[in-house]
This record gives structure tokens, C-alpha cells and sequence, in this order.
């Protein structure tokens, strides 16, 4: 399973992360990774992210993700409100 998410990490590369690195507790593709599977699975909003991430918590910890625990809706927000536009990841 990891293959396939690596060729997905791949995808994200360019999506820059412009927080500080020093406040930094999650990483991006996380974040990004854990909304995706959110809103694919009917995730509607930024509450809806984080039961869909906590109701699969485990799963991520298996696959090394999302190991410092949950993120605060208002975090994932603020993170995902940062990013510049990157619909070229999902064109390619």
C-alpha cells in the first residue's frame, strides 16, 4: 500500500509549504493526503475532514502517517487556506 501512496507523494512535490518549520507538527502531505480521503469519502467541511481522519486514525498510523494525532479542524483549515492552487498535482 505505501507504493501507492509514495506515487502520490510524488504528485505533491511541488506544493509548497510556507509555514514556519519551527511551528510545524504535521506534515503537508498529510494534511493533504488525510483532506483528499476525506472529501472523497463525503467529507463537506474542514469538521467533516477530521472525523473522517480520526474515525481513520488507525490506518494512517499503520501506514506512518498522521503520527502526532489529530489535527483541530480550524488547524487543517488554516494549513490547506495556505497552500497556493495546485490542481496540476491532480492533472497529473
Amino acid at each position: 500500500m505505501n507504493m501507492h501512496i509514495d506515487e502520490l507523494k510524488e504528485h505533491f512535490h511541488a506544493v509548497t509549504d510556507k509555514r514556519q518549520s519551527a511551528k510545524v507538527t504535521y506534515c503537508l502531505f498529510e494534511v493533504l493526503f488525510g483532506s483528499l480521503c476525506a472529501i472523497i469519502g463525503g467529507a463537506k467541511g474542514w469538521f467533516d475532514i477530521r472525523e473522517y481522519v480520526l474515525g481513520h486514525h488507525d490506518w494512517f498510523k499503520r501506514n506512518d502517517m498522521l503520527i502526532n494525532g489529530i489535527l483541530a479542524d480550524d488547524t487543517i483549515a488554516r494549513i490547506i487556506s495556505k497552500i497556493e492552487p495546485f490542481h496540476e498535482c491532480f492533472i497529473n
